[in-house]
């Protein structure tokens, strides 16, 4: 059982994704009124995950400008506060599962030893 624990790595890579996302949101936030800004989004877990299955995470952005904005405003800035905010529950929602995961895992290799 403890010779592999893929699901803790799976756990981080999880975690480390909604730190990624959570850190475009807030770049999108601070630059809402920015003119030309155009905002980002953190590439998706599966590519994520597969970068750090490959060991190729730390050559390739993780933060991409989003090709596709919901909307853009006169000024050519494509940040919608609304939009931002759901992001912002969903990655904190994708965290919290992250956390979670840790937690049962945690749970149950104490159950397995008996404490």
């Amino acid at each position: 059982m403890f010779e592999s624990l893929d699901i803790l790595r799976m756990a981080q890579a999880f975690a480390t994704h909604a730190a990624t996302r959570q850190e475009a949101i807030a770049q999108n936030v601070a630059n809402a009124d920015t003119p030309g800004y155009r905002s980002r989004d953190a590439i998706g877990f599966g590519e994520f995950w597969q970068a750090t299955e490959d060991g190729t995470l730390a050559d390739r952005d993780t933060i991409l400008q989003e090709e596709d904005p919901i909307t853009v405003s006169p000024n050519g800035n494509s940040v919608s506060v609304e939009f931002e905010m759901m992001r912002a529950v969903e990655a904190r929602q994708q965290h919290e599962m992250a956390l979670g995961i840790y937690s049962m895992s945690r749970d149950l290799m104490r159950a397995s030893i008996g404490k």
